[in-house]
């Protein structure tokens, strides 16, 4: 008898899980002082697909405004995020990375990118050749949930800022 829709599902869930958190138990990575959170680290990740407002912000963390203010006045402070006011209403403030902002992301993308290759060398062909075209059907199913968030294609890979994945 072949396994129900509901028991793929919950062993893809379990599976993923426990990917997850040996991506995440992997050493850290050091970031040369940046010293940032993970709600730090998702919104570069998240501006980096350009200027987005303190309200969008807010909704994509789940936080609410003064929270999601304090947590990009730090990252004004770490000069990665600067804040540009609409000249038609001022009370409208959006977010967008700075140069050193943008380098930071690029350095999570690679480093994302190295955990992965790592990942990549320890699977033979006939592997790959199964994995690979799961990845693009998870990839896939990624984007029809959160079309707005992956609006901009990612470089050939999704990981989290820290190098692991974050969910």
């Amino acid at each position: 008898m072949e396994p129900s829709r509901q028991d793929l599902a919950s062993h893809l869930v379990e599976h993923m899980g426990r990917m997850m958190a040996r991506m995440r138990s992997r050493a850290p990575v050091p970031w040369s002082g940046l010293e940032l959170t993970m709600l730090q680290a998702r919104t570069l990740s998240l501006l980096s697909d350009g200027p987005k407002r303190m309200s969008d912000i807010s909704g994509y963390l789940g936080s609410g405004m003064p929270a999601a203010t304090s947590m990009i006045d730090r990252l004004v402070k770490k000069r990665l995020v600067r804040r540009i006011e609409d000249a038609s209403d001022r009370r409208v403030v959006s977010c967008l990375l700075t140069p050193a902002g943008v380098e930071v992301v690029e350095r999570f993308w690679r480093v994302s990118r190295q955990r992965f290759e790592a990942i990549a060398c320890l699977l033979t062909t006939e592997e790959l050749g199964v994995v690979v075209p799961a990845m693009k059907v998870l990839a896939d199913a990624i984007h029809r949930e959160s079309p707005a968030v992956a609006s901009k294609p990612a470089p050939e890979h999704e990981g989290a800022a820290d190098g692991s994945t974050h969910g």
